[in-house]
């Protein structure tokens, strides 16, 4: 178990893997945002770190791990180029981006931001996917999306680095399984087949398609016609598809969405109960109101008070 200080010393066996995600870091303008913003175990490396804005194209290295960042700023417009495909997306605080290991990644952003990064090592994740029956990982780059488990496991690794003592290895190795197993079934598709589907399911690219229609408008209505749509299908064959992807049908798949976005919103101080309704896409605020007391069990002014308490 590592801990690298941010004086930028060597880990004690000076691997340059881990050398390698602190230099990307470097690379980009990152700056401690805590005396101890970065450790690492041999598969997993975590990072707290503030950065400028980034207005001219910012070339960085490969790396050997897959790349996870939860947003504490922003919101900001990110534009990449992973892999030679361009991407773009508005960040909200709260969201993740996702980059395969091995990319070619160029970047730009138009403001100031805080991230908590996340570094796997893709044979740590090949080793897991194997280990699941699934093949070799193959991950799907994305920006501006939400996972709010991955989300709270890089939170609480950068809560617990900032102890006195190193992360204890039994959580880092803990860690480290939960965020591999999330990102294989989360962000990634099976033996590499974007086209490979069982037993009628979406296919791990449609699913894709559909998640990023929904983040892009959740503040929007959002009809069935557009969810099979964005899937290529017909609503009948999508419904039937969705719901054995994922296990549940998508209207209750989409309330559940728009519920957990209320939630990070609701933590914000500043943001109004009516404000948050329309941001996650209900027309009214006493509507919200009830989907989100039958939901969670209480109203959503009390939940923040307690949230915040």
């Amino acid at each position: 178990m590592m801990n690298l200080p941010d004086s930028s010393a060597p880990p004690r066996d000076g691997h340059p893997d881990i050398l390698s995600a602190k230099a990307w870091i470097g690379k980009l303008g990152g700056s401690p945002v805590r005396p101890q913003s970065f450790a690492a175990s041999p598969v997993l490396a975590i990072g707290h770190f503030r950065f400028d804005g980034l207005a001219e194209e910012v070339e960085c290295p490969k790396l050997p791990f897959h790349y996870v960042s939860v947003a504490l700023g922003g919101p900001l417009v990110i534009e990449a180029c992973l892999g030679g495909e361009k991407v773009k997306g508005r960040v909200l605080p709260g969201q993740s981006l996702i980059m395969a290991a091995e990319r070619s990644n160029v970047w730009r952003w138009d403001r100031p931001t805080e991230e908590a990064h996340v570094f796997l090592h893709a044979d740590f994740l090949d080793r897991i996917a194997a280990e699941a029956g699934n093949g070799r990982a193959d991950i799907s780059d994305r920006l501006a999306f939400t996972d709010t488990p991955l989300r709270h496991t890089i939170l609480a690794l950068t809560e617990e680095m900032q102890r006195p003592a190193s992360i204890s290895p039994l959580f880092f190795d803990m860690a480290a399984d939960v965020i591999a197993r999330r990102i294989l079934f989360r962000h990634c598709q099976k033996d590499g087949k974007p086209g490979a589907s069982t037993a009628g399911a979406l296919t791990a690219r449609q699913l894709r398609r559909v998640l990023s229609l929904v983040e892009d408008r959740l503040s929007e209505d959002i009809s069935l016609d557009d969810l099979a749509g964005a899937a290529g299908l017909s609503r009948f064959h999508f419904v039937r598809a969705f719901k054995t992807a994922v296990g549940t049908p998508p209207h209750r798949w989409l309330v559940g969405l728009r519920i957990e976005r209320a939630k990070e919103l609701l933590l914000s101080r500043t943001t109004t109960i009516i404000d948050v309704a329309s941001l996650v896409g209900f027309e009214s605020q006493s509507h919200f109101g009830q989907v989100f007391l039958s939901h969670v069990g209480m109203p959503p002014r009390e939940w923040r008070r307690r949230a915040l308490s």
